[in-house]
């Protein structure tokens, strides 16, 4: 190719020194000048010609080598694309240094996918809520539907199987008659009313124990707790338990004061209970020690029934507390209870009408 090159330019050279040797044109006419025979012409062009070797030689020449930074374009950049090599004993691919067949890394995948759970555990939350509320709205749609159908509320308590002679006598049902702020408070109460029975019939049991050891010198005592069992156990409910889940129920002062009076009355009879005078039908602390020397397992059933009696009078002491901090905190007072009693006094016959309708 330099060889080529060298040829060329030998012969550019001698076209432009035969240049000016060029005879003239036989056609042109012989009176005109030629204007490239004027000595001014030819000095330019001369010039000219030397200049244009001079670049030449320039253009040809091996140009100096200048280091220049590379330009990346920052719309289209360009990748290493890694080519598939062609060879191995097989005829396949190259092998895995020539080939990356693992996907790129992509960061921020933790971060997504906690931000994902976030949003799952929440959306879960809210199913399980709304789940709840579904079934709240369902209970209470049951309980409203129930209401239309039998119209007056249904006797449900004490719940009393289908082959006994004996039927209900109230309604109770704390969910759908008390206030949602109020039900805690009317739960312990009817708690404590459980724990009074219990401690009625088992006090029965530790007295029928002792007639059975003791012989007729236990006699007055089981007589009495027999009593004490059959009138104070519906009479519990109904002068103190049933008054005050009426009194929640209806905002009534009236019956607020009158559980005031009868859950005082069971906290003296409770500690009436825990004392146990002997014969009075009630095997407290006294009982109980006195029959420790001469029966040891009565003696412990004594002690026993004398700790549920305690228990039964503690809890009365802290429920009827927590009873009056509510009915404070609702705006009952003594001079609504008045007037509610007389409303009610007026309206009946008699004042034992007026207590009836209390219950």
């Amino acid at each position: 190719e330099y060889g080529e090159f060298q040829t060329f330019q030998h012969y550019f050279k001698r076209i432009n020194l035969r240049q000016g040797e060029m005879d003239e044109n036989p056609f042109a006419d012989p009176n005109q000048v030629n204007p490239f025979m004027d000595p001014s012409v030819q000095q330019v062009s001369a010039q000219s010609t030397t200049v244009g070797a001079g670049l030449e030689d320039a253009m040809f020449s091996e140009p100096a080598t200048v280091p220049v930074a590379p330009v990346i374009s920052q719309s289209n950049p360009t990748y290493p694309v890694h080519q598939p090599t062609m060879g191995g004993g097989g005829g396949g691919y190259g092998t895995s240094s020539s080939f990356n067949s693992q996907p790129p890394r992509q960061y921020g995948n933790e971060e997504n996918m906690k931000k994902q759970k976030l949003v799952e555990d929440e959306f879960r939350k809210r199913e399980e809520d709304l789940e709840r509320r579904e079934q709240q709205l369902r209970e209470e749609q049951r309980r409203l539907e129930d209401a239309r159908v039998y119209g007056d509320r249904v006797p449900n308590f004490p719940p009393i199987p289908s082959f006994f002679p004996c039927e209900p006598c109230v309604y109770h049902n704390i969910d759908f008659d008390i206030p949602p702020e109020h039900q805690q408070s009317v739960r312990r109460v009817f708690y404590h009313w459980q724990l009074t029975v219990f401690c009625y019939i088992f006090n029965f049991v530790v007295c029928f124990a002792m007639i059975c050891s003791m012989g007729t010198k236990a006699a007055s005592a089981f007589g009495l707790s027999l009593l004490y069992a059959a009138l104070f156990i519906p009479l519990s409910f109904l002068t103190w338990y049933r008054m005050l889940y009426n009194a929640v129920r209806q905002d009534s002062s009236m019956r607020y004061m009158l559980f005031f009076f009868t859950y005082g009355f069971q906290i003296f009879v409770s500690g009436i209970a825990l004392l146990g005078v002997s014969g009075g039908g009630f095997a407290g602390w006294i009982t109980a020690f006195a029959t420790l020397e001469d029966n040891s397992a009565l003696g412990v059933l004594g002690i026993i029934n004398a700790l549920a009696w305690c228990a039964n009078c503690l809890i009365a002491v802290y429920l009827i507390m927590q009873i009056h901090k509510t009915y404070r905190s609702t705006g009952q007072s003594m001079e609504k209870a008045s007037g509610e009693f007389a409303a009610s006094a007026g309206s009946s016959r008699s004042f034992g009408q007026a207590v009836l309708r209390s219950l």
